[in-house]
């Protein structure tokens, strides 16, 4: 089938979920036989260009109006350069990330009738996000109710979308490209005790500065304990950061900036626990990504983490307090979730156990029900005959199947 993926940002210029699903999807649907092509926006006037078998069209990245405002901003103008580049495409089936492109999809579809349009909701969908920008929640009604699959990618995604909007919706995770976690040698338990962050900390939800707070009071207990940090941190969240931790302990902190993807493999083996504080997850395939590494991990019990951190084998999860500032504020029950996983760092056997347990969010496990979510056909027709991989690897790393 002739597919087309859309969301208005792209891997690698910029690195969230949404925008790695974006690039692994595309490559799963090729490896499959189907001809893809991902629409999305950079800089600079339309391109084309390749990722391998995967074609690229690259729009102008440009709001409508010449001052900024929420009103039309560039994700309207995505969406109406996606009509064109739809009308354009002669696609069978387009795939979309974010409720503008779903819409420019649908108007497309109006003047060629027999597309398959699927829209994905990466993110969790609240009505008073829509408050002051009503013309948004009237395209984001129209998607949900036109669309002819709406897919969301945690079990509170589902029911948030249900309870707020009235609209049932497909339960599918993102995929996480697992391999080269999986590939990547975990050393033995020992040594002095490592906690590792990835995301944005610049972001207050994503919860940095909890995380700092609660390692200062581990500290008391692990002096050689040490902090890293892996994403965006600009100087007054890293001083926010150090101000968290007493003086003496401000040395154990590292801040690795943003860093190249293929590092990411070492960084989070070599961690002896990951942690995610973050509120308002929609899923968290960071999570994924430490425990296919053979790392524990602890986050925040509240929107899709549960999803993942769904066996005490392979993390703990803490009770977030009161959300201030769309953070969480517990740092003392962050605290004990930390000091229950190091202890789960030390055992073993939990490094086989977080891999097998990652597997679960694997392209192999999940790669086909999208298959089936986008092209409309039955998920029989979309499973590949097994042949190892990564399956087979978790099953040789939790000592057998």
């Amino acid at each position: 089938m002739r597919i087309a993926l859309t969301n208005p940002y792209c891997w690698p210029q910029v690195r969230r979920g949404s925008e790695r699903l974006l690039h692994d999807l595309s490559h799963y649907l090729t490896r499959r036989g189907h001809a893809v092509t991902i629409i999305s926006s950079a800089p600079g006037p339309r391109t084309v260009e390749r990722d391998g078998d995967v074609r690229r069209i690259l729009v102008e990245q440009r709001a409508l109006l010449p001052w900024r405002n929420r009103w039309l901003t560039p994700f309207h103008r995505f969406g109406l350069q996606v009509r064109r580049e739809v009308l354009d495409g002669g696609f069978d089936a387009v795939h979309c990330l974010n409720y503008h492109d779903a819409f420019g999809a649908l108007l497309a579809r109006r003047h060629r009738g027999g597309m398959r349009v699927v829209f994905q909701m990466a993110g969790i969908a609240l009505r008073r996000v829509f408050r002051t920008i009503p013309h948004d929640a009237m395209m984001f009604r129209h998607v949900i109710g036109q669309a002819d699959a709406v897919l969301t990618v945690s079990g509170f995604a589902q029911a948030t979308l249900r309870a707020q909007f009235g609209r049932d919706s497909q339960l599918l995770p993102s995929p996480t490209d697992i391999g080269p976690y999986l590939a990547m040698p975990k050393p033995l338990p020992g040594g002095a005790l490592q906690l590792l962050f990835v995301g944005d900390a610049n972001e207050a939800r994503k919860g940095a500065v909890l995380l700092a707070r609660a390692f200062a009071l581990l500290r008391r207990h692990h002096a050689d304990m040490r902090l890293d940090y892996s994403g965006h941190a600009d100087r007054g969240v890293m001083a926010a950061i150090r101000a968290a931790v007493p003086p003496a302990d401000q040395d154990a902190i590292t801040f690795h900036d943003v860093g190249a993807v293929a590092d990411l493999p070492g960084l989070y083996a070599r961690a002896s626990v990951f942690v995610n504080p973050a509120v308002w997850e929609a899923q968290g395939m960071v999570l994924v990504e430490a425990l296919a590494s053979g790392t524990p991990v602890v986050g925040c019990n509240h929107a899709g983490i549960p999803d993942i951190i769904s066996d005490p084998a392979i993390g703990r999860m803490f009770e977030p307090g009161a959300i201030v500032g769309h953070a969480a504020t517990d740092h003392v029950a962050l605290a004990g979730a930390l000091a229950e996983a190091a202890e789960l760092a030390g055992r073993p056997e939990t490094a086989a156990r977080c891999r097998a347990h990652a597997v679960r969010f694997g392209w192999a496990r999940l790669g086909p029900a999208y298959e089936s979510a986008i092209t409309g056909l039955p998920l029989a027709a979309c499973t590949p005959t097994p042949a190892g991989g990564q399956d087979a690897m978790a099953d040789a790393a939790a000592g057998g199947p």
